[in-house]
């Protein structure tokens, strides 16, 4: 099994991200901010694309196969029965719906054999491609900070970017390219990188290294702006444990900050007397 360095890199950015987000779920003792459906998605992605377990490879590759299931259900454990997680609106189940829909009838019109393990293998790649979806909803309704964090969106985005220079590679030193996984790679790097660009010029605060963005933030990117909720009712602002907050703590989403210069007014004295009363 030839393995070139972009390979090399992009499955070890993909592994640091499932050790960032398992190490940032413990380090918090909470699951808040994590889409489940999308976690959910990824266990499916892993399950469906590994079929051919069975069949060794090498040690390379039968490990790291394991080690991606192994973790997205460690993930999906952790959330379900461990630690407290963030309710998801309709609107993310109704797009998860969709995403496993479409995923679907992609694996049915584009495979290279129609069997049940190419199938399969279309479904997966076709999915991972857009189930980050319902996380990049959840980090938007969300009005808390989340365990999610810079290092993991970079971790996420890199694996999917450091694929693109590899299809490259051997395009170009063994003559052969994977039209499916190369187009569904695109279309996953490009959410990637157009929420990155959202999350790093976004107006947020920044509290205990997590994800703080909202409608305003999200009109910055090209294709997560449709998540903002223009064509929806406005997605109520979710605090801890799934909690909505008020109106008076957010303003679009925002957290209410004090001014520096607002000094509460002193209470007014009451008479110590009769004599002060008259």
């Amino acid at each position: 099994m030839n393995i070139n360095i972009f390979r090399l890199l992009g499955d070890l950015a993909h592994l640091a991200s499932k050790c960032i987000l398992i190490w940032s779920i413990h380090r918090n003792k909470s699951a808040e901010g994590i889409s489940f459906l999308t976690q959910a998605m990824y266990a499916l992605v892993f399950v469906t694309r590994y079929l051919d377990l069975v069949h060794f490879i090498s040690f390379y590759n039968t490990t790291m196969k394991l080690v991606y299931i192994i973790s997205a259900f460690y993930v999906l454990f952790l959330m379900r029965w461990i630690y407290p997680r963030t309710p998801e609106s309709q609107l993310a189940w109704r797009v998860a719906g969709i995403s496993l829909a479409v995923a679907g009838v992609f694996s049915l019109l584009f495979n290279y054999q129609f069997s049940l393990t190419e199938i399969l293998w279309s479904f997966s790649i076709a999915l991972e491609s857009i189930c980050i979806i319902p996380q990049l909803i959840l980090i938007r309704q969300t009005d808390v900070p989340t365990v999610i964090t810079s290092h993991y969106l970079l971790a996420l985005g890199s694996y999917r970017a450091l694929y693109i220079p590899n299809w490259i590679w051997r395009y170009a030193f063994e003559g052969r390219v994977d039209p499916i996984a190369a187009v569904c790679g695109v279309v996953q790097t490009a959410f990637y990188l157009d929420f990155a660009y959202v999350y790093y010029s976004r107006q947020r605060v920044k509290l205990r290294d997590g994800v703080l963005v909202d409608s305003e933030d999200y009109q910055r990117g090209w294709i997560v702006r449709w998540l903002s909720g223009k064509d929806e009712a406005p997605l109520e602002p979710l605090g801890r444990g799934g909690a909505p907050v008020d109106e008076e703590s957010a303003v679009e989403g925002r957290i209410a900050l004090p001014l520096d210069d607002e000094v509460p007014a002193p209470a007014e004295q009451l008479p110590t007397s009769l004599t002060e009363a008259t």
